[in-house]
């Protein structure tokens, strides 16, 4: 007797059963990771909760990312925030991400500096984000500037043309701010945050800076 086919599932529901999946997936190796007792760097999963955690905290429909990589934390939130923007230095990933994302019409990447370019993206934006800071070189595939890294000058920028709007900033790699080469200390950067805005709060956690102005 012929095997009947089984009919194929709507794609919504595909799409809901591969989210609840994604979803599990996470949470359990968020899991794994704080009973092996929370050792640095955390997993990527980790940033991913901790980004979606200051959405909820802060209700930011932007997020601005420097670093994009290969896109995962784009993909990531893709469905969590009214517009993402991310930033790529290298050419060749800069393309990757774009054909990626070409169906996300909420998702913008930008080719350059994450310097030089935060200030075109600063002028367009009119409602609070979450800034994702992640564009400092990191070896193997990632791209290298001028800097290893552009902290000063991504916050620069963010300040420039904040417009008084309460940005999260949320700066990945605390472990690497120790004074060396392009890394400010912690120290230094929290000086200069609260310089530019005494409002902010700074603390560490999880190796992310984090600065917010408190709700």
């Amino acid at each position: 007797m012929p095997t009947l086919a089984r009919p194929a599932l709507p794609e919504q529901t595909r799409n809901l059963a591969k989210s609840l999946m994604n979803r599990y997936l996470r949470d359990m190796i968020v899991r794994n990771w704080e009973q092996d007792g929370r050792p640095l760097p955390p997993p990527h999963q980790v940033k991913q909760t901790v980004i979606e955690q200051y959405r909820r905290r802060y209700s930011c429909p932007v997020l601005v990312e420097t670093g994009t990589f290969r896109g995962d934390m784009v993909e990531a939130h893709l469905k969590n925030f009214d517009r993402i923007i991310s930033i790529e230095l290298s050419q060749e990933l800069y393309e990757k991400a774009s054909y990626r994302f070409r169906k996300s019409p909420h998702v913008t990447i930008y080719q350059g500096d994450s310097g030089a370019v935060l200030p075109r993206i600063m002028r367009l934006l009119d409602a609070p984000a979450i800034f994702w800071l992640d564009g400092h070189y990191s070896a193997g595939d990632t791209a290298q500037g001028s800097k290893e890294c552009p902290i000063y000058e991504e916050l620069e920028a963010i300040f420039a043309q904040g417009k008084g709007l309460r940005h999260v900033l949320l700066i990945d790699d605390a472990r690497c701010f120790v004074g060396q080469g392009d890394y400010p200390t912690v120290a230094a950067l929290t000086e200069f945050i609260q310089a530019h805005d005494p409002r902010y709060q700074v603390e560490v956690q999880d190796d992310i800076i984090r600065a917010v102005v408190p709700a």
